[in-house]
């Protein structure tokens, strides 16, 4: 039979936006770093991928975020999510349809690093995770897929890697297109493999890094493994992740492609990210009752 934690690693990764990122898989991180996760006490949660030509965040990243928050604070877990004020009410509004009350950190456009240094020493976390959270690339500015520079509407959270480094702290990272926070594990291979590889591929490593085709569902990818090694259903329905994303865009979320205010993700429609949560939530419901049968 296979390997239920193999079958979601599959399923997040199938590459449906064309990124190219489909043949770098980390097999053996998400079950690694969702049993590191089970022996953390406070996590920090990193989202926000503002968009220039709305000013607002994207619909891909926050939804995921709050999956994956959703479901460690089903397993005792204290939460502080941190993202930018271009995401800050789209991570608040997918809390609230979730009823989840954790803190919400803003990190400003200056003294970005200041702010870093000062919330690892106030919540002093044993992980940091990032969820679809632009990172500086070689040149120490931030790009869009398509190498646009976002640099000024990207607070810099790559000191929180940084420092998670120096300080002992697990780093998990979610990405989907090479830009991301954590992604320069793999730098390489963004350099042969993504267009613009070598221009827009982030810098910062992460000891875990889930290659997903969109970066919800890495999030959803993470909370599915915590599922079966919990053996409880911890990811949110599908009547949920509808009503977050309707949410996000009324408050101003746009689709990173195609750049308009619309219930899709990463140009694919909801049909297609229900499919993923819908298809999560099967292997889930079928380990746990695998592993209910091996019991008896």
């Amino acid at each position: 039979m296979t390997n239920p934690m193999t079958m979601i690693e599959k399923l997040i990764g199938a590459d449906a936006g064309g990124r190219g990122l489909s043949t770098m898989l980390q097999p053996g991180d998400l079950e690694a770093a969702a049993k590191s996760l089970l022996m953390g006490n406070i996590i920090f949660i990193v989202t926000g991928f503002c968009i220039k030509s709305a000013m607002k965040g994207e619909t891909d990243g926050p939804i995921g975020a709050v999956s994956l928050a959703n479901s460690l604070v089903q397993l005792g877990k204290d939460i502080i999510f941190i993202t930018d004020e271009y995401a800050f009410d789209l991570v608040s509004v997918c809390c609230n349809v979730l009823n989840l009350e954790v803190p919400i950190e803003v990190i400003p456009q200056t003294a970005a690093e200041e702010t870093c240094r000062h919330l690892l020493q106030l919540y002093a976390p044993s992980h940091i995770v990032t969820v679809e959270r632009p990172g500086r690339a070689a040149d120490g500015r931030c790009y869009s897929m398509r190498g646009e520079d976002i640099t000024q509407l990207v607070p810099n959270t790559d000191p929180l890697f940084l420092l998670a480094e120096e300080k002992g702290i697990v780093s998990i990272a979610v990405g989907d297109g090479g830009n991301e926070m954590g992604m320069g594990r793999i730098k390489d291979a963004i350099y042969a493999l993504v267009a613009n590889g070598e221009k827009i591929a982030a810098v910062t490593s992460a000891k875990y890094l889930i290659i997903a085709g969109v970066s919800n569902w890495g999030g959803h990818g993470i909370a599915a493994a915590l599922s079966i090694l919990a053996t409880k259903q911890l990811l949110h329905d599908i009547e949920a992740e509808v009503k977050m994303l309707k949410e996000m865009v009324a408050v101003g979320a746009v689709d990173g492609c195609s750049k308009k205010r619309e219930c899709t993700v990463d140009g694919l429609s909801l049909q297609n990210n229900l499919a993923i949560l819908k298809g999560l939530r099967e292997i889930v419901t079928n380990a746990i009752a695998d592993s209910k049968e091996e019991v008896c």
